[in-house]
């Protein structure tokens, strides 16, 4: 199984790509695209680059399990109107449904679980222990 977690944060789509066999081996897949990133959100040419970008990624990983690890909508922790565009722009892809996770689910199963692989950068956590979620079924 190939799963793909994407953690949104401010103007960037940070993926981690993994692949899981049949024995429960994870490996990491996620190559040279650690993060998609939109500068303008106001240039429709950069917002059309990155989608065409990120759904060439997924294309490239063909993942069974794609997921967004979900924001605040309201309040003083709420995620900047700019996240969501770039969510409504990965929620486009039409080759596989975009699942979305809290947090909350995350941190709750990993009070039980161990991330089995380690971490290339620290802001990669989010979206690692996301992928790892999506194909622990």
């Amino acid at each position: 199984m190939k799963t793909i977690g994407i953690d949104i944060d401010k103007k960037k789509a940070i993926c981690v790509a993994l692949e899981i066999d049949e024995s429960g081996n994870y490996t990491n897949i996620t190559g040279s695209n650690k993060y998609f990133e939109v500068k303008d959100d106001r240039d429709r040419n950069e917002l059309r680059e990155f989608m065409i970008n990120l759904h060439s990624y997924f294309d490239s990983i063909n993942p069974d399990k794609i997921g967004i690890v979900t924001r605040q909508t309201k309040g003083r922790f709420a995620a900047s109107p700019f996240s969501f565009k770039l969510e409504g722009l990965i929620q486009l892809y039409k080759n596989e449904e975009i699942e979305f996770i809290t947090p909350q689910a995350l941190t709750a199963y990993f009070k039980k679980n161990e991330l089995p692989l380690t971490l290339d950068h620290k802001y990669q956590e989010k979206a690692m222990k996301l992928s790892v979620f999506l194909g622990k079924d």
